[in-house]
């Protein structure tokens, strides 16, 4: 199947809604297939209302300068791969790291001392809830001409996640990741499917990252529905696969590191919800045997974007990073530097060979049918279950396992 072909499906599984049915989550992951597994980890080596301004003329690139204000994660402002250019332009980067996902809106909403941020990312989940708040600038893609850098699959618009109906551009896609299971091949097969992790083997060898949306995205994939679409009815469903997943972990893991630590010392043999970055954490800590794989029921993916913030007084030094981003060599840096996807495609071959094989571009379009990018939970809804509804429910089933 072509990227284009998976582009259309993907496209009519992603309904549109009312703004008020979508809301937020967070989540990571990376990818890989059965079969080049064995390989990885052990290399040597809102939107306004007003429609973005599209001008006659050949696309050009603002001057950077003066100060920037960044509100996002720690890491994402990639300081070595944009270490250059911020000398030759004399930008000064002020950082504003998040803790989750919902620090975004809430300080770009507070304005006063917490505003003035000007360049910010969203997980692809999000666009609703944000086009909702009206929390993002309208991209004038006339300042972007590094765009055209984007390979055929990301420079197209899906599920109107970076790129409204009316055209206007919020978002342009720069890091993706999947989630699926993680596990060590050194003392399990790979797992074929999601089910496999409750076999009574498994009891208390199960790590789970503390990532309510991400766990509720996975599991209602693996149960054939769509995480922004569940009905209030079949909440149980949802809530009695979670229950029995987190019973066979002896604890949810606070982070990814800490399910990093679980594999490689041996309390944990798989991962759910697994992220191939993970191979790699443990390879550096000496655990070359950590691999990732997709079952056969699939996963999730996400999809991270830049985005100019609603409080920015710094638009053009925000297209000056964004372009800078889509440089083949520096996009290729940034990928290895937070082990990611890339969506430039003549980027892919200078990525570390890690990387390439954790993110393999032949098997790109593969990995994205079984593993789509999907909204998240509505904020308001009488008929779906709401993101509140999932939180809450997270934070009882964990309560649930531990008593």
């Amino acid at each position: 199947m072509t990227n284009e072909e998976i582009l259309q499906a993907m496209v009519r599984r992603a309904t549109r809604r009312r703004f008020l049915q979508r809301a937020g989550g967070l989540g990571v992951g990376a990818l890989a297939l059965p079969g080049l597994l064995a390989a990885c980890g052990d290399d040597e080596e809102g939107g306004s209302t007003a429609t973005a301004e599209k001008t006659a003329g050949p696309a050009e690139v603002p001057a950077a300068t003066g100060r920037l204000d960044y509100l996002s994660w720690e890491g994402y402002d990639i300081p070595d791969a944009l270490k250059a250019w911020k000398q030759a332009n004399k930008i000064d980067i002020k950082t504003n790291y998040i803790a989750n996902h919902d620090d975004i809106q809430a300080k770009i909403k507070a304005g006063g001392s917490a505003g003035g941020f000007d360049i910010t990312t969203y997980y692809q989940g999000y666009k609703q809830l944000y086009a909702q708040l009206k929390i993002l600038k309208p991209i004038d893609e006339s300042k972007l001409p590094e765009l055209a850098n984007l390979d055929e699959f990301w420079g197209k618009d899906l599920g109107n996640f970076w790129v409204d109906p009316d055209g206007t551009r919020t978002g342009v896609p720069w890091t993706w990741t999947a989630l699926g299971i993680s596990y060590d091949e050194a003392k399990v097969e790979a797992p074929a499917s999601n089910y496999d992790l409750l076999d009574p083997k498994f009891k208390g060898k199960v790590a789970i990252v503390d990532d309510p949306t991400g766990a509720w995205a996975m599991s209602t994939h693996i149960l054939g529905m769509k995480p922004d679409e569940i009905k209030k009815a079949d909440l149980a469903k949802v809530n009695d696969f979670l229950s029995q997943m987190i019973a066979q972990s002896s604890g949810v893991s606070p982070s990814f590191g800490d399910v990093t630590t679980k594999l490689t010392s041996g309390d944990a043999l798989v991962a759910w919800q697994g992220w191939s970055a993970v191979n790699k954490f443990a390879a550096d800590a000496g655990t070359k045997t950590i691999k990732w794989t997709l079952p056969k029921e699939g996963g999730f993916t996400a999809c991270d974007c830049w985005a100019i913030a609603s409080t920015s007084d710094n638009d053009d030094a925000v297209y000056a990073w964004m372009n800078e981003t889509m440089k083949p060599e520096v996009h290729a840096a940034a990928a290895d530097y937070v082990v990611g996807g890339v969506t430039v495609g003549d980027a892919f071959p200078l990525v570390s060979k890690d990387v390439q094989k954790l993110y393999p571009r032949d098997q790109q379009a593969e990995v994205l049918e079984k593993a789509p990018l999907y909204n998240n939970p509505p904020v308001e809804s009488e008929e779906f279950v709401t993101f509140e509804e999932v939180l809450k429910n997270w934070q009882e089933l964990k309560a649930g396992a531990q008593s």
